[in-house]
């Protein structure tokens, strides 16, 4: 009889033990999938006023070296009187 019983109490222990497991793991494929989600979304890339420069030349180089380090996708120079204005592209 306690033989019995203590097989019973194995089998419903172990039942419990895989239902909260599959519980658990269908939790956390939710999380993972939605995190998964998050992270496609990527915002768009944006334009950002820099620094006002008193050339164009010094503007520039300024924008090629940001370009060069992979710090920015782009850039311009724009007269912004009586400067001129370096915008930068970021992801």
């Amino acid at each position: 009889m306690r033989r019995r019983l203590a097989q019973a109490a194995s089998t419903l222990l172990a039942a419990v033990f895989l239902t909260a497991g599959g519980s658990f793991l269908a939790t956390a494929s939710a999380q993972a999938q939605t995190a998964q989600q998050t992270k496609v979304a990527a915002p768009p890339a944006v334009w950002v006023d820099y620094k006002n420069y008193a050339t164009y030349e010094a503007c520039r180089q300024q924008g090629r070296e940001m370009l060069g380090g992979g710090v920015v996708i782009a850039y311009t120079c724009d007269y912004d009187s009586p400067f001129w204005l370096l915008r930068v592209r970021i992801e």
